[in-house]
């Protein structure tokens, strides 16, 4: 019987001091035990350090050191560069995650190993841990993609993930659902610390347009929501977000591996109309504007205006709600059952 593969847990802190014991208790109760602890830490001043010093003096499984005050993504970057594992796995530090997490995601990727990515679903916490609004279930542009796989185990064939985020949202909603293949990284880089607070959305588009993913939904990670996390000062939805975002698309289309596969032919252009339609309709403050827009667009020959109309025949899923459905059609295979 072989040896259960390791796992690189990395936990970058800073000053975590408020959530860091629950974090610290979901990594030590996982059910998979073969797995390493890297702490990385920003000089904290509220004990966070000497709390992992305490653990590593326990806990041999446990490397700890601190480094430059210069980021969460270097940091991440730091967990990744010194993982000794077959799998890494991003534990932000104000978050938790079940106790049978990691021994689902790496027999997913031991059964797929086709996939350098498993993803779990999102469960959404509050300041104190309890349940906050479910809304990744519903609204995450991955939920609304999965349709009826979203409790299954399946596969989601590259570059699906990725066109995905040509929408201009992430797919991935946290790098807490994630346990990625540590060649993954060797593949596509590490993450930028250039774009701010939203850099992960880069990463995991370049991600995603190379890697394939499988989905495990009997298990779950959690997001923390709080007004310190970093992503509360984002503007998220903001002109400035979305040029941000255009930025990210743009360098990372640029910026594919050459051994890459070739994207389908004229997803990029499609992709991008849709993004322009589905912001634009959203600004519009009620439905009659709305419908004004979309009319509009409808008249100058837009497809997405013209798919918008078409949800609104009875019987049809309502649109653009359900505009991810539309990038799996660009595909002929982008979801499949999983092992």
């Amino acid at each position: 019987m072989t040896a259960t593969p390791l796992v690189s847990i990395g936990l970058p802190t800073l000053n975590s001091g408020q959530f860091l014991a629950p974090r610290l208790e979901s990594i030590l109760r996982q059910t998979i035990r073969d797995w390493e602890l890297v702490g990385i830490d920003g000089h904290s001043t509220d004990g966070t350090f000497e709390t992992l010093q305490e653990l590593a003096k326990r806990d041999p499984r446990v490397r700890v050191s601190q480094e430059p005050k210069d980021g969460i993504y270097p940091n991440f970057n730091r967990c990744a560069e010194r993982a000794r594992g077959k799998y890494v796995y991003i534990a932000t530090s104000d978050d938790t995650m079940a106790e049978d997490c990691l021994e689902k995601l790496v027999a997913a990727l031991e059964a797929n190993p086709e996939c350098d990515i498993a993803h779990c679903p999102l469960r959404v916490i509050g300041p104190d841990g309890g349940d906050g609004h479910n809304w990744w279930q519903s609204q995450s542009i991955f939920a609304r993609s999965s349709g009826d796989w979203l409790e299954r185990r399946h596969k989601r064939i590259a570059p699906l993930d990725g066109l995905l985020c040509l929408l201009g949202d992430n797919v991935y909603s946290s790098v807490t659902q994630l346990l990625i293949r540590r060649t993954l990284f060797e593949k596509i880089g590490y993450y930028r610390s250039d774009w701010g607070s939203v850099g992960d959305f880069h990463w995991n588009l370049r991600a995603g347009l190379v890697a394939s993913s499988v989905h495990v939904p009997d298990t779950w990670a959690s997001w923390r929501m709080h007004d310190g996390q970093a992503t509360a000062a984002a503007r998220l939805g903001s002109k400035a977000h979305e040029e941000k975002i255009d930025s990210m698309i743009a360098d990372a289309l640029r910026n594919l591996p050459s051994d890459s596969a070739e994207l389908p032919r004229g997803v990029v252009s499609r992709a991008d109309n849709l993004r322009t339609f589905l912001r634009e309709f959203e600004r519009r403050s009620g439905p009659v504007s709305r419908k004004a827009y979309a009319m509009s667009a409808a008249l100058k020959g837009s497809q997405s205006a013209l798919s918008y109309f078409a949800s609104l025949i009875p019987g049809r899923r309502r649109w653009p709600r359900h505009a991810p459905e539309s990038v799996l059609s660009w595909m002929n295979r982008s979801i499949a059952p999983a092992s």
